[in-house]
Order: structure tokens, then C-alpha cells, then sequence
């Protein structure tokens, strides 16, 4: 087997991973034979794809990423491994099935294994060919923690099982990885992956030999920008720390155009790698290119495809199903009551309560105005009771215009036009007093309108406690056209205008104010910018708005000084007011040499060391409460 175990481990050596070392006792640790990754797309990225992995294939690089796969997916990913090795495979096939809000499970096989390989006996002697595999399945699931109170968080977490084999030796055993993601709720684009890859390694013994995959921390940042077009940009950063190996840096760049075609390149620790991708409907076929200077390059190929409707589509169908059951349930309800009243109106009819049967009609329509039954029966009932109506007072006089009131009466009735309908009934009971029918309808069409009032008023209150005074003033004058003689609405309509007049008076003065305010402080910006005529045209403007205005007019009395230099008198007067004023500060009377100072101020307005002379002055006096005289 000596022979056989060095041509096993120049193929572990391409692949970039280091054979174990055995320890002295017969066991000895190794770091995963299968670092070269999965799927074309990561591996053209470097490998660095911890916090950017979207696809079936994080089920190697970040568990928790599986997450973000949109829909059910399978993944085939197929590599001939170098230059010289054509019969050294490298292969992963994996599937990805997200719930709508269960989690995501994700199922995929690995192998990695070459044929041909010459064995010898102790004495050197070929006796044939044998194969050396290695495969791992991995069963993983990811899931969204709903705590989020700095960003977004997802874990995963994978279980493997490794199985080794060569020639007629074989063995297996068990691993686990531990993956999350974090989304930063401040920084949007910006994602941070952690894998704890093979943090239960999985141990397997060939004949003597113990070897137990050694766990590798990999950290990954990675930022993603989607584009109005979209396009998107896709950037990682990723170490890799193997417990007993060298780190890994790996770097990755993606740019999706338009979701059709990729272009990818990255470093993955000793070489550039690079790739392509195309995705249509659900479809995609990626390409990838590494190579290493012992064996040569290698063209991994990934084929990928999308089952069915996405989460989002999942959820979106869900919920139109609901709302479908949901206005399908109000549909039953609304035709149940519209049947039970349509039968209780012809049970009415029957018992001859037609006024009652015609109540219970314009109570379906309002449930259905489109049920043709009701409405032709409501026709029938009213001219019904239109003809009992006629009926009733073919012996009067006025039978003729009580007819066409009440005619009118109950049509504004059967249409809710109830203040219409009011009127109609006070004329037939102007013609007729003892017309018990019309009486009846007005007492039922005032029971309306007051209902109509009442539901105004609360709107109303309820508008006018809210600051909605204009539309809180519409539903007061509404309860005024149906009552006119209403005093609270009249009163009420009155204080709201009144109000609404106070706010506009109020306003306006305001931005008279905050006019004024930005005039002075637009004075101020030219003054300090040496701009002083421009000031003192504004100055005299807040002026014409603000005749009170104090620091304006102090503004423009420095500003037009600063336009007049001083006259020689001026600058005389000035030294002997400033020498009168030192000699009562040095004799300390100090309100009289604040007073001459003062003068100062009167002929120089921005004569800053008087100024603080007086500053002083008034400090001192200040701390002696009272003024010193001599």
C-alpha cells in the first residue's frame, strides 16, 4: 500500500489540500480533501462566497446561506480535475427547498476520486489497478432568526457523512458544519458570513492510519448592489483559518447583467481564477477557470435550475388564495342575508304588511343593488302600495295631488332621498291631515334623517377634535341642510370658522415673522462678507416691516459707518472720551467711565476695545454691588 499512498496524496496535492500527519500512536489529522468548493459560480469567485452565497452550492460554503435561495433548486457541478489526471474527477450534485416560513432544507453529495492508479506489493511488484474516492453527503438546514434588533440574522447548520475509499479499503464517519449570516440593519448591501466548517470533524480509518478532518473558521465580508436595470454587483472578501495550516485569503467579484449573463473573477490563495454565466427562465449553465503550477488548469461546469414558484410567489399566491376564500365567504354571507330578506318580504306581502315588505326590499338592495329579484318585486310593492293609496282617497277632492306627493314621497324613499321624501310627506299631510300612511312614512323618513344627523355630528366632533376644521365645518353645514333649525350645528359652524379665520391671521403672522427673521439674517451674512450697502438695504427693509427692530437698526448704523470713515474731529473726540474714561476706571468710578465709553460707541459702533472696557467696567461693578464715588 506504500506505493498506492503516495500517488493518493500527489492528487490530494493539486487540489491544494495537505495530507495529514500521522502522530507516532497511528492517528493523525487532515483538512478537508474538498477545499476546492462547490459549484462553477464560487469557484470562479475565488471561493469566497461565505457571505454571498445565494445557491444550492452554500451548502459547502455557509449553510446558513441556503436561506437565501429563492425557490427549490438543484445544482450538478462537474470538474476533470487538471492537466495530465484525465480520469481525476471532482463532482457535487445538491438540492435546496425553501418553506415559507419553516426554514430551508438542503440536501448534497460530493466525490472526489481518481481511477488507475498502480499498485504495488512490500517487494515492489505492480499487482494491478485500483481506485481511490472520497465522498461526502451533507444534509443541512437554515433558518431566520426572528430576534432583529441591529439587522437580520440566519443560521444553518449541516450534517455530513464522510466516506473514504481505496481499493478494497474502506471506511466512515461523521462531521458537522455551524454557519451564519448577518445583515446589518445600518448599512444596506453589507453582509457578514461565518462557517465553522467541520466543527465535529468527521474521522475514518484506512487499515491503521486515523484521520480526522480538522475544522477551518471561515469569515467572509461581502457587499451587493442591485441596480435600477437590474443589474447587480456582487463583492466578497474571505479568510479561511485551517487548524493546522496556512490561512487562506480569497477574494470575489461578480457583475450580473440585466440577470441574464455573469462575469466573475477572484483569487482563491495561489491563483486568479475566473468565469462566466448565463440564467434564463429558471435555467442557468456557469463556467469557471483555476489553475495550480504542479498540475495545470481546470474548467469546472455547473448546471442549475429553479422548480416551481419562488417563496415570494409562494407567499404572494397564498395570500390571494386567502383573499379569494375571504371575499368568496363575504359573497355567501351577503347573498344569505339579501334571500332572507327577499323571503321575509314576501311573507309580508302575504300578510298584507306591505309597508313593512318594502322596508325589507330596500334593505337586499342595499346588500346587492344589482339582485334583479328584489328590485323588480320593490317596483311591484311600491305600485302596490301606490294603488292602495289611490284607493284610499279616490273620494277626495285632492286625491289627485295626495296621489302625486305621496307618489313622489315614496319614490325619494325607496331612493334614501329622505329630505326630499320629508317634504313630499308634509304636503300629503297638509292636504290630507288624517293620512295615516304618510304619517307613518314621516315618522320612519325623520327616524332616517336623524340617523343621517347623528352619524354627521360624530364625524363632525370627531374632525374638529383631530384639527380637521375644514372637513369637521362640511359635516356641520350637512346636519344644517337636514336640520335647519339645529342651534348646535349653527353654533358649532360658527366657532369653527371662527377658528379657521384665527388660524389664517395666525399664520399670516407668522410668516410675517420668520420673513423678517430670514431678512435680518441674510443682513448679517453680507455684513460679515464686507457687503455693506447690500446690508443696509435690508436693514431698512426689515425696518419698513419692523419699525421696532432694534438690532436691525443697530446693524445698519455699523454697517453705514463702515461706509463714512471717521472724520479727523471725530477721531479727537473719540481719544479724549477714551483718556476721560481711563482716568474714572483708574480712580474706580466706574459708571462714570462707562458713561464717557458709551459715547464712544455712539460715534464708533464696532469699536470692539471700548467694548470690552465696558465689559470690564460692568464686571467690576458687578462684584462691588454699587457704584465708588470719590
Amino acid at each position: 500500500m506504500k506505493r498506492v499512498t503516495v500517488s493518493i496524496l500527489f492528487i490530494l496535492l493539486v487540489l491544494g489540500v495537505p495530507g495529514g500527519a500521522a502522530s507516532q500512536d497511528g492517528s493523525g489529522g487532515t483538512r478537508s480533501v474538498f477545499t476546492l468548493g462547490a459549484g462553477s459560480r464560487a469557484i470562479a469567485m475565488g471561493g469566497a462566497f461565505t457571505a454571498l452565497g445565494d445557491d444550492v452550492s452554500a451548502l459547502y460554503y455557509n449553510p446558513a446561506g441556503l436561506r437565501r435561495v429563492s425557490g427549490v433548486s438543484v445544482m450538478a457541478n462537474h470538474v476533470q480535475l487538471f492537466s495530465g489526471f484525465s480520469d481525476a474527477s471532482y463532482d457535487f450534485i445538491g438540492l435546496a427547498c425553501p418553506t415559507v416560513s419553516s426554514g430551508t432544507i438542503g440536501l448534497g453529495f460530493m466525490t472526489v476520486g481518481t481511477g488507475g492508479i498502480r499498485e504495488f506489493d512490500r517487494f515492489s511488484r505492480e499487482t494491478g489497478e485500483i481506485s481511490y474516492r472520497e465522498s461526502q453527503l451533507m444534509l443541512a438546514y437554515a433558518f431566520d432568526v426572528p430576534w432583529r434588533y441591529m439587522g437580520a440574522f440566519t443560521l444553518g447548520s449541516s450534517v455530513k457523512v464522510l466516506n473514504q475509499k481505496v481499493g478494497n479499503y474502506s471506511d466512515a464517519g461523521a462531521g458537522m458544519d455551524l454557519g451564519m449570516i448577518y445583515r446589518p440593519s445600518i448599512a444596506k448591501g453589507f453582509v457578514l458570513g461565518f462557517n465553522f466548517q467541520d466543527i465535529i470533524g468527521a474521522e475514518t480509518k484506512l487499515v491503521a492510519i486515523s484521520e480526522k478532518v480538522d475544522r477551518t473558521l471561515m469569515f467572509s465580508a461581502g457587499y451587493s448592489y442591485l441596480f435600477a436595470n437590474g443589474s447587480a454587483l456582487g463583492i466578497a472578501l474571505q479568510v479561511d483559518v485551517p487548524e493546522r495550516d496556512n490561512n487562506d485569503l480569497r477574494v470575489g467579484v461578480e457583475y450580473t447583467l440585466k440577470r441574464i449573463i455573469s462575469f466573475r473573477v477572484g483569487y482563491d490563495s495561489e491563483q486568479i481564477t475566473a468565469g462566466v454565466g448565463f440564467a434564463w427562465r429558471g435555467f442557468a449553465v456557469d463556467y469557471g477557470y483555476f489553475s495550480r503550477d504542479e498540475a495545470g488548469s481546470s474548467h469546472p461546469v455547473s448546471l442549475s435550475a429553479s422548480i416551481g414558484p419562488t417563496v415570494e410567489e409562494r407567499i404572494r399566491m397564498s395570500e390571494e388564495r386567502k383573499l379569494a376564500a375571504e371575499e368568496e365567504r363575504i359573497r355567501e354571507i351577503f347573498s344569505k342575508r339579501v334571500n332572507d330578506h327577499i323571503e321575509a318580504a314576501r311573507k309580508l306581502r302575504e300578510e298584507h304588511l306591505i309597508d313593512q315588505a318594502l322596508d325589507e326590499l330596500k334593505i337586499a338592495l342595499e346588500y346587492d343593488p344589482a339582485n334583479e329579484a328584489a328590485a323588480e318585486t320593490l317596483i311591484v310593492v311600491r305600485n302596490q302600495i301606490i294603488h292602495e293609496q289611490e284607493e284610499a282617497t279616490r273620494s277626495s277632492e285632492k286625491s289627485l295631488l295626495i296621489n302625486q306627493h305621496f307618489s313622489l314621497g315614496l319614490k325619494y324613499y325607496s331612493n334614501n332621498e329622505y329630505i326630499l321624501s320629508r317634504a313630499e310627506w308634509r304636503n300629503v299631510l297638509e292636504l290630507d291631515p288624517d293620512n295615516e300612511s304618510a304619517r307613518d312614512y314621516l315618522t320612519r323618513t325623520v327616524e332616517k334623517i336623524a340617523g343621517q344627523m347623528k352619524e354627521h355630528r360624530k364625524r363632525a366632533m370627531r374632525l374638529e377634535r383631530t384639527g380637521q376644521l375644514a372637513a369637521s365645518l362640511g359635516e356641520w353645514n350637512i346636519v344644517r341642510m337636514l336640520d335647519p333649525e339645529s342651534e348646535e350645528a349653527r353654533t358649532s359652524a360658527e366657532r369653527i370658522s371662527r377658528r379657521i379665520e384665527e388660524l389664517n391671521r395666525v399664520y399670516r403672522a407668522t410668516s410675517k415673522r420668520l420673513e423678517i427673521v430670514e431678512m435680518f439674517d441674510e443682513a448679517l451674512g453680507a455684513f460679515s462678507s464686507g457687503k455693506y450697502t447690500e446690508t443696509i438695504d435690508l436693514c431698512n427693509r426689515v425696518l419698513e416691516k419692523d419699525p421696532d427692530h432694534v438690532e436691525a437698526r443697530n446693524l445698519l448704523c455699523r454697517a453705514q459707518r463702515r461706509l463714512i470713515p471717521l472724520t479727523d474731529e471725530e477721531k479727537e473726540r473719540i481719544r479724549q472720551l477714551y483718556i476721560a474714561g481711563m482716568k474714572h476706571f483708574s480712580q474706580d468710578n466706574y459708571t462714570e467711565a462707562i458713561e464717557q465709553w458709551s459715547r464712544i460707541l455712539e460715534i464708533d459702533p464696532d469699536n470692539e476695545s471700548v467694548r470690552k472696557n465696558i465689559e470690564e467696567a460692568e464686571a467690576r461693578l458687578h462684584k462691588i454691588g454699587e457704584p465708588r464715588t470719590d
